[in-house]
């Protein structure tokens, strides 16, 4: 995938810490996926790995761990020590070896048969699943520790236990622990879970929300819902930035300059 040089410098990440960009994960990357993008306000002090396609929705914090490929939908948040999206090996090939399929790696093509690199890139084979995206969905709370297998789907609302380490996609408002990663049980009975689904509350700021008394999810979905019926609140629409911007910090930092974030509906 086409790949953005990042030109950021120390005062360009604390600059867009505060239009609500919290980004200096992305420092150790050196290069994200031009096609990443990132909707304010939003936190990333994760490592994220060179490289990674990042789409990271408003509200998210992202605190700790290792990141890469991922998609993380809004109130999304991360503990320390987590993995997401280590590459994957060919279990069915002649060699799980990534010099199979990336045989540029650590320069060995090179040192090995400078001759021939372009004839071995050209007999290379595609290893297409080595790093398939990682989604969480809204409202995901992964604990400290956790590993995920690349490509997986975490459904919204679902809390991942510390240390687990998880290999398949998880249901809505699970709640998942040990190794294998299995559910222990929903976070709430299942018409709550549907009603939750139904709400889709996170398509608004939760800033506009503290009608709802937060401790009590049936009192806040009933407050939440007469609100969404009612008109009396719309939904959040943050300002998104994407990777080429990354390439001139000046311009994109004008750009956030004017935005209010109290004001964005």
């Amino acid at each position: 995938m086409p790949q953005i040089t990042l030109q950021l410098s120390q005062a360009d990440y604390r600059a867009m810490d505060t239009y609500g960009l919290k980004l200096g994960g992305l420092n150790a990357a050196r290069q994200i996926d031009v096609a990443s993008r990132f909707e304010g306000p939003t936190s990333v002090i994760s490592t994220v790995m060179p490289g990674a396609f990042l789409d990271v929705g408003a509200f998210c914090n992202l605190s700790g761990g290792t990141l890469n490929h991922l998609r993380a939908g809004r109130y999304c948040s991360i503990s320390s020590g987590v993995v997401i999206g280590s590459h994957e090996h060919p279990t069915d090939w002649l060699t799980t070896s990534r010099t199979a399929y990336y045989p540029e790696v650590n320069g060995w093509d090179r040192l090995m048969a400078a001759g021939r690199v372009a004839e071995i890139k050209a007999k290379t084979r595609l290893y297409s699943d080595s790093c398939p995206v990682t989604t969480l969905e809204p409202d995901v709370w992964i604990g400290q520790g956790a590993f995920l297998r690349s490509g997986i789907t975490v459904g919204t609302g679902a809390i991942i236990g510390a240390r687990a380490a998880v290999v398949k996609d998880v249901p809505p408002y699970a709640i998942v622990v040990g190794t294998p990663g299995r559910v222990l049980r929903l976070r709430f009975p299942e018409a709550m879970v549907a009603r939750l689904l139904a709400s889709c509350w996170w398509r608004y700021s939760i800033y506009d929300l503290f009608d709802a008394p937060m401790d009590n999810v049936e009192a806040a979905l009933d407050v939440i819902e007469e609100k969404i019926s009612t008109g009396a609140v719309s939904p959040y629409d943050g300002p998104v930035v994407t990777g080429p911007e990354f390439k001139d910090p000046a311009a994109l930092l004008a750009r956030l300059a004017p935005v209010e974030l109290s004001q964005v509906g």
